[in-house]
């Protein structure tokens, strides 16, 4: 059988505004902690546990350091101001996961051999919401 993996294109917004350049994003997705319930009456004297809040990951999104990039300014103007804002990951410009996300820090990578970079560190506060575009 053959895979049915793809490889597409996603881009992400900050704020309804494209982020330029974009080179990777990790780790968007959410967890649910763990909450122990075992008891005197838990069968076998096994642990029990249930499904506690879902917790977002932390989310690093690396792209080319752009100067003049506006997006890129408005995200680092959110990391000074501890902001959070709304963002949407669109994957082959039909599949959209929306959510806020604290934005948490920046480094931004001078190179003499490879191109300059930027990274941001974003927190998923919140659900995060799939969608689909018509």
């Amino acid at each position: 059988m053959a895979t049915l993996a793809t490889i597409g294109k996603w881009k992400l917004t900050h704020e309804a505004a494209e982020v330029e350049e974009v080179l990777s994003v990790g780790g968007m997705g959410k967890s649910n902690n763990l909450v122990d319930v075992t008891n005197f009456d838990s069968p076998g004297g096994s642990m029990e546990y249930i499904a506690g809040l879902a917790d977002g990951t932390e989310i690093s999104v690396e792209c080319n350091y752009v100067p003049a990039a506006t997006a890129q300014i408005a995200l680092r103007a959110d990391v000074d101001a501890g902001a959070t804002a709304a963002f949407v990951m669109t994957y082959d410009g039909s599949v959209t996961f929306t959510f806020n996300a604290v934005c948490m820090g920046y480094v931004i990578t001078p190179s003499t051999s490879e191109q300059n970079k930027c990274s941001y560190t974003l927190k998923i506060s919140g659900d995060i919401t799939e969608g689909t575009i018509p």
